[in-house]
């Protein structure tokens, strides 16, 4: 029930997303600001953070369900109120407030799924878990676009109407908390935290984490895209989703299959990302950018659940999630300041991706 959740959460935060970069340029937001966006992302990562050491810490089946009502609970008032920002500072906030939503949720919410799928596989689940999302992660933005055609190019209406699918979240949610209550992975760890979080899951963080730091942010992307219109970027968006989606099922089966090597092929699919829309090669970007999320939200939660025990997981997720969130949101930096000049940027995407190979290749070798 926990990924039906999120199919309508996603509906409601990818809408609002696929348009971040353009709803901000048409609110007067520089380059620079849009790209600014993915310190949303790393303020997300930090609530994770926060949401896995108190899920931890309290090691609470109540404290796990809160979490995860209140970071939906987020969503479902940030993305409707985006109607009213009438400049682009309150819309930033906004954006930057659904994160926080999201964070706090994830941790628990996916030492929850990792519990439910020990019968299936940790890589089928979560792709199971991925694709539909990203059925949500396609309607958002196509309701989104419709709606922004439908309107002259008015971005108002469309966010008001991402308030539904935000509130049957919640119902849902609710639904799933009653039904599912007891959480057998919220108990205090019996070993030090040394033993549970082992070497091999540090270096592991550190390498996804280095290839999230080539990997250009939806915020700057939809920017420079925003030329083609509002509309136009959206519905890119949805394509893109529905490639991560399709992705996902393919990813999770090889993860069960051959563990931690498949990793390897986030580094290379988000450089590839990057260097595709720098260098104004639109399908692959679009390719590469959907096929990178699809890893990213496959893969890594894949293996915290190889690689963790139960009773660690929310806190290894957070410890991960805030990883990943400061190399999006240090790399992303480094290329908005350095866009003017595509060669130092490509440069610089292609370091932290050579980086990110050596050091999954050397865990997964071990």
């Amino acid at each position: 029930m926990l990924s039906f959740v999120s199919l309508f959460a996603d509906m409601a935060y990818e809408g609002a997303r696929s348009v971040s970069g353009a709803y901000l340029e048409a609110l007067g937001a520089s380059l620079i600001i849009a790209g600014g966006v993915s310190l949303g992302e790393l303020v997300s990562y930090v609530a994770r953070l926060a949401g896995g050491v108190i899920a931890h810490f309290t090691a609470s089946s109540l404290a796990y369900w809160g979490l995860v009502i209140s970071g939906y609970t987020i969503n479902l008032v940030a993305v409707p109120l985006l109607a009213l920002a009438g400049s682009w500072e309150a819309a930033f906030t906004l954006y930057i407030v659904e994160r926080v939503g999201k964070g706090l949720r994830v941790p628990a919410r996916d030492t929850i799924i990792a519990e439910v799928s020990s019968g299936i596989g940790r890589g089928k689940a979560f792709a199971l878990h991925e694709l539909l999302d990203q059925v949500g992660g396609v309607a958002g933005p196509l309701v989104v676009a419709y709606s922004i055609a439908v309107h002259g190019g008015s971005y108002r209406e469309a966010f008001i109407l991402l308030a539904v699918p935000a509130a049957l979240s919640i119902i849902l949610l609710i639904s799933a908390s009653i039904t599912y209550p007891k959480i057998s992975s919220a108990q205090r760890l019996e070993t030090g935290l040394g033993k549970a979080i082992t070497w091999k899951f540090t270096l592991y963080t550190l390498g996804v984490a280095l290839a999230m730091a080539s990997f250009i942010h939806w915020g700057q992307a939809s920017y420079i895209l925003s030329k083609i219109g509002g509309e136009q970027v959206a519905l890119l968006y949805a394509l893109v989703m529905a490639i991560d989606g399709l992705a996902a099922i393919p990813l999770g089966l090889a993860f069960d299959k051959w563990g931690l090597r498949v990793s390897l092929l986030i580094p290379l699919l988000t450089l590839t990302a990057t260097l595709s829309l720098l260098n104004g090669s639109l399908a692959v970007f679009t390719l590469a950018w959907g096929f990178s999320m699809g890893a990213l939200e496959v893969l890594p939660k894949a293996a915290v659940a190889e690689l963790v025990e139960a009773r660690a997981r929310s806190l290894a997720y957070s410890i991960l999630f805030i990883s990943m969130g400061l190399g999006w949101t240090i790399g992303n930096i480094l290329m908005a300041y350095t866009l003017l000049h595509p060669t130092i940027s490509s440069t610089i995407a292609l370091g932290f991706a050579a980086l990110s190979v050596m050091v999954i290749a050397l865990v997964s070798r071990s």
